[in-house]
């Protein structure tokens, strides 16, 4: 009984947490190379909410027909990955792979699919924020000798300051799933587990997001020293 309890406390927190997200950069006035890319959907609100909302319905639903609650985690959660939250996914996987072996071989392809999103976004930006750069330094040049419009250079910086802000919203995202992968290894070490060959992958997801963070971090600087009087 108590499992059961805690089995629809989860999912009736993930369904709440879900409908009453709020947050997140708008897409208003971003590059439509950004938002309608292939890896748009990554690390996104809506994929976060989706997932939240499916699962704990679906949870429920599972637990109210007479499923085991280990069995209604792990299906609620298929597809979701470490997006649910540390101690959610660590708890589906605990309940779907007793075997620790199992379950680490698990985490490493869920992590590795990871620093896939985080490279399909890193590619994707970095064409777009290379012609930041590019129209950040024309406005200088423009700006300094008055050749261009009030209208035409906040027309332009707002872009900017528009794909930067989707960025940056991203990474933070990125960054949580990663807290939350170190905190996944860090209990499965404390069980006793040797998470050698996971702290290895989760160090290539740090590394991968460390090289989108570097690039939003140098057109940020730029758009700081542009300015519209």
């Amino acid at each position: 009984m108590n499992k059961l309890i805690v089995t629809i406390t989860l999912c009736i927190s993930l369904i709440l947490s879900g409908c009453q997200a709020s947050g997140g950069a708008s897409s208003k006035d971003v590059d439509p190379a950004l938002t309608k890319s292939n890896s748009a959907k990554f690390f996104s609100k809506s994929a976060w909410q989706s997932c939240a909302i499916g699962a704990g319905i679906g949870g429920i639903g599972c637990v109210l027909l007479g499923g085991k609650t280990g069995a209604c985690l792990a299906s609620a959660a298929v597809g979701c990955g470490v997006m649910m939250g540390a101690n959610y996914y660590l708890d589906t996987k605990r309940a779907e792979y007793a075997d620790a072996e199992m379950r680490l071989d698990v985490y490493i392809q869920d992590v590795q699919q990871n620093t896939y999103e985080v490279q399909a976004i890193t590619e994707n930006a970095r064409a777009v924020l290379d012609k930041n750069l590019a129209t950040l330094k024309s406005l200088n040049k423009q700006i300094n000798s008055q050749s261009v419009t009030k209208t035409q250079a906040q027309k332009d910086l707002t872009q900017i300051d528009a794909n930067i802000a989707y960025l940056k919203d991203k990474l933070s995202r990125m960054k949580k799933v990663e807290n939350d992968w170190v905190s996944i290894s860090s209990q499965e070490r404390q069980s006793g587990v040797n998470v050698s060959k996971l702290d290895k992958e989760i160090n290539q997801l740090h590394k991968q997001i460390a090289v989108l963070e570097k690039q939003i971090n140098l057109v940020t600087q730029q758009r700081s020293a542009v300015r519209v009087s």
